[in-house]
Order: structure tokens, then sequence, then C-alpha cells
């Protein structure tokens, strides 16, 4: 797997929690660029159509909204086959937690949360891939 890639998997899965924050921010960039005075509407430039149609076929906003949905259905997953998995993928990746937490938590040594890392990362690409979401 590419390294733009797999930092792409982890850019989704340390972000889960705040998608709709960033997908509100990227709404709101795309209408701040919008100039919707009277004369660009007369002229038909930047036109709040327009606008609604750069929200609608914002590709980012598509890919982070099917991330976290493809995301969320598999943390159930993990969370009710393999708790010391998902405690793990919590920990890492939404609490931020150091190698040393993981270590005193769960017993996983750095080569292991290394190992770890790398299926967990690979699991996910392949079920958003799988989702048809875009740069995999």
């Amino acid at each position: 797997m590419k390294s733009n890639v797999y930092k792409k998997i982890e850019y989704y899965l340390y972000n889960y929690k705040n998608i709709d924050d960033i997908i509100e921010e990227i709404r709101e960039s795309i209408i701040e660029k919008a100039n919707v005075s009277i004369r660009s509407h007369l002229t038909g430039q930047n036109s709040v159509e327009e606008q609604a149609i750069k929200l609608a076929d914002n590709k980012k906003i598509y890919n982070l909204k099917k991330a976290k949905k493809v995301i969320g259905y598999y943390l159930k997953i993990f969370k009710s086959r393999n708790i010391k998995r998902y405690e793990f993928i919590k920990m890492k990746y939404f609490d931020k937690a150091s190698p040393l937490e993981i270590k005193r938590t769960l017993g996983y040594n750095e080569k292991q949360q290394t190992d770890i890392t790398n299926m967990v990362v690979s699991f996910f690409y392949r079920k958003l891939k799988k989702a048809g979401i875009g740069g995999m």
C-alpha cells in the first residue's frame, strides 16, 4: 500500500469523531467563496444555485460521509467480536493515547502495536476501497 493511501486511512481513523465538523468547515468554505451579491447573481457568476451544486458535487464531503459510515459499521463489529482490538483502535485513534499508555492498558508491546496498526489500516483500506471511496 502506498504511503499516501496509508496516511489517508489513518486520517479518516484519527478524525472519525470529527468528520461532521470537517464536513461543516468544507461547506462553510464553499459558501464563503460565493460572491452572491446582486451584481454577481444578475450576471450568473457564483450564484446560489452554483454553490448548491458545488456542495452537492463535492467529492471530499462525499468521501468523508462514506468513510464515517464504513468505519462506524466495522467498529461495531470489532466491538462485538474483538473487544481488545476495538479498545486498541479507540485508544490509538480516538483517544490519541501514547504507545506507553496502550502498553500499560492493553499489554501490547511496540512491535505488537505496529503489527496491529498495520492490520487495522490494511483492513480499513480494503473496506474503504470496496465502498468506492476515492483515492484508495
